[in-house]
């Protein structure tokens, strides 16, 4: 039968007041209430070698105290919260046990060691240790031989009281601002004399990306080089607050008159840049011209030899835009730690003033719905739990369904929780304007596992467990085993699902509600809506072929037969140094399509290339508007089929897509190469 006391102000100690309107509001279950917790002790020793210490026992929920004083004495009982009392020891060393004893009697012990010493303290030692989250906080410990106690001084404030550590623990001080300060640890025993150190540390704001040049603390000095020497590129008010950026403060540089066409200006990081997710350099930059080039370098602090650089033009004079540096030629075993840039590269500055803001690490694509995992400017951060983990790979098992060369591999380890799953954050959110169901491709060693879609709203309040307490969920099982199939997932289904909440994490559980087994599963092509992908092929079996003028022009370098090779029917060039293929009569409309699919197989090509040629608005070869890029695949697999998914944003210098009228391959060996081609296809 449980026990229910009113409580009374004043019942013991002085209790916490509780106001109410009726007796019955103040009635408290005492068996629920917990037995004191983290039991201890702090001491004042009198310095005057009497062995004299003040002793303030310390714990959580404690009422009352009992203090036994480790050398054989009578315990003192009684003892109130914030109360000490004192007690005189003989040299030596001693172990105080404190015991709490809450409001409903349930008790905890607790001990504290003490030193009691008459002889100073010796071989004093102390770490003081910065925060990784928080560069102004610092926690001290000390130890010494003789010492009962330390006295910490922080030296941000004049008249500082001294903050008592124990031997064994630490205590943390929290600085308001940047700076150097004196931290001076005191040793003391129960003599008269003491010893101290003292360690000077800095607070600072480590400078990192991204940098928006906003805030008071950080240093921000950048230094110029090849004219106007010194420090550069002062922060000032943004001289042009519109458009893209309307950011309150900026960095300007200024390229003085008759400087080095390589004159630019540089700063050190405090810390390495992180390129494992982010592969480009975003940067705003106003310029006074259009067409001048801006270079992008990050450098080895400790060698300059190792760096990494890109080039972008600007194409707005006096006005803001955002500049994207390609760093993927990044050495990922070099830490990249200085920032230098090049603005109007290779031309003698004239006095010229750019300003630039807002650095920043960046995708080229957004992860986003569709996920079809081909690009190469995405790591797709796939985040495990419950022994489950994640990773794009090559595709298993390029079937009809499924011939996209990338997929996504979950393992369910053995042993793994029967929640175990992997999340991936999107940049952007679900929308549902073509509908609520999900599709996705999986793959499954067996019919019948149950695979568990959810999608959260990151930023919703936390549930018991720790996750965003807004979400959506859907399951469906598998129906064949060791094949590629594609499942339906409508998110309508789920009772709380709401079409205006930002559903911007995907997560996917594989055998949900059972342990792992050490099993592998596959999925691909997740999508959202009733959309359905849409193809322009040139020659597959997805749809009707387009009309193509001819699969070797007369310009080519290059022998050619149309062939059925291992159980395919696949375009052969052999003796190939380049091949034109043309659709200028009819050219191809792109515009709506993401993706250029083709697929090949060589035996001895150590160079594969792919090339796109729109003829550009006027649609007429040669009219002077038309543009070309190439993408090139170094050391393709040989012996096997290898399939292209491209994304065309790859086809970074290809203008336009409205009027796609050549396609060439090409590779090395020049004049020897064998391949074969067959599903060369257009999607969205």
């Amino acid at each position: 039968m449980k026990r229910h006391y009113k409580i009374i102000f004043a019942f013991l100690l002085a209790l916490p007041f509780f106001g109410c309107e009726s007796d019955d509001d103040a009635l408290v279950d005492l068996e629920q209430v917990q037995a004191p917790a983290n039991l201890g002790a702090t001491f004042q020793i009198t310095q005057d070698n009497s062995g004299l210490v003040e002793i303030t026992p310390t714990g959580e929920g404690a009422a009352v105290y009992t203090v036994d004083f480790g050398d054989g004495s009578a315990p003192a009982e009684g003892i109130k919260v914030g109360d000490a009392v004192e007690h005189v020891y003989a040299e030596g060393e001693y172990e105080v046990e404190v015991t709490g004893t809450n409001i409903n009697g349930k008790m905890a012990s607790g001990i504290q060691p003490l030193t009691v010493s008459f002889l100073a303290p010796e071989n004093l030692e102390t770490g003081i240790v910065k925060d990784a989250n928080n560069n102004y906080l610092v926690t001290v410990s000390a130890s010494a031989t003789n010492a009962a106690m330390f006295e910490v001084y922080f030296g941000e404030n004049e008249d500082e009281e001294a903050t008592l550590l124990m031997p064994g623990e630490t205590v943390s001080y929290t600085y308001s601002s940047i700076g150097t300060y004196n931290v001076r640890v005191v040793a003391l025993s129960g003599g008269a004399a003491t010893t101290e150190v003292t360690e000077e540390i800095s607070i600072t704001d480590p400078l990192f990306l991204p940098i928006d040049f906003e805030s008071e603390t950080l240093n921000y000095t950048f230094n110029n080089f090849g004219g106007g020497e010194g420090t550069g590129a002062p922060v000032i008010d943004n001289p042009d607050a519109s458009g893209i950026n309307t950011s309150a403060r900026v960095a300007s540089y200024t390229k003085p008159a008759g400087s080095e066409t390589w004159a630019g200006t540089t700063i050190a990081l405090d810390e390495p840049i992180d390129f494992s997710s982010e592969r480009y350099i975003s940067m705003d930059v106003w310029s006074p011209e259009a067409g001048t080039d801006v270079i992008f370098k990050v450098e080895n602090l400790e060698n300059a030899d190792l760096f990494v650089e890109a080039t972008a033009t600007t194409t707005v004079a006096e006005g803001w835009e955002t500049l994207t540096f390609d760093m993927n030629e990044f050495d990922p075993t070099i830490e990249y730690g200085r920032i230098v840039l090049f603005f109007n590269f290779d031309v003698p500055g004239t006095g010229e003033t750019y300003y630039f803001d807002n650095i920043e690490t960046t995708r080229l694509e957004l992860i986003k719905l569709p996920l079809t995992f081909e690009s190469e400017n995405i790591n797709y951060e796939w985040a495990g739990f419950g022994g489950a983990g994640a990773g794009v790979i090559d595709n298993p098992d390029m079937s009809d369904l499924n011939t996209s060369a990338k997929v996504t591999e979950l393992g369910k380890g053995e042993g793994s929780e029967v929640w175990a799953g992997v999340s991936l954050n999107l940049d952007e959110a679900l929308t549902f304007e073509n509908g609520t169901t999900v599709t996705m491709k999986t793959w499954s060693p067996e019919a019948g596992v149950p695979i568990l879609l959810k999608f959260e709203d990151s930023d919703s309040e936390p549930d018991a467990n720790g996750n965003p307490s807004v979400f959506v969920e859907v399951i469906q099982n598998t129906t064949v085993a060791e094949e590629w199939e594609e499942l339906s997932f409508d998110l309508s289904t789920f009772e709380a699902f709401d079409e205006n909440i930002d559903y911007d994490r995907f997560i996917v559980f594989y055998d949900f509600n059972s342990p792992g087994e050490g099993t592998s599963f596959y999925f691909d092509d997740v999508r959202i809506g009733d959309a359905q992908t849409e193809y322009i092929s040139m020659f597959s079996d997805l749809a009707d072929d387009v009309e193509v003028d001819t699969w070797r022009t007369d310009w080519s370098v290059s022998e050619y037969e149309e062939v059925e090779f291992d159980g395919r029917l696949s375009k052969h060039y052999f003796n190939l140094d380049y091949v034109g293929i043309e659709t200028i009569a009819n050219p191809i409309d792109a515009t709506n399509m993401t993706h250029f699919h083709t697929e090949f197989y060589t035996d001895n090509a150590t160079v594969f290339r792919v090339k796109l040629v729109d003829l550009g608005p006027d649609g007429v070869f040669g009219g002077g508007d038309d543009s070309e890029s190439e993408v090139v695949i170094e050391n393709p697999a040989q012996n096997e089929w290898v399939s292209l998914d491209i994304p065309l944003s790859e086809f970074e210098n290809l203008a336009g897509r409205s009027n796609i009228g050549q396609l060439i391959y090409s590779g090395l060996p020049a004049g020897g190469v064998n391949v074969y081609v067959n599903n060369i296809y257009f999607r969205n």
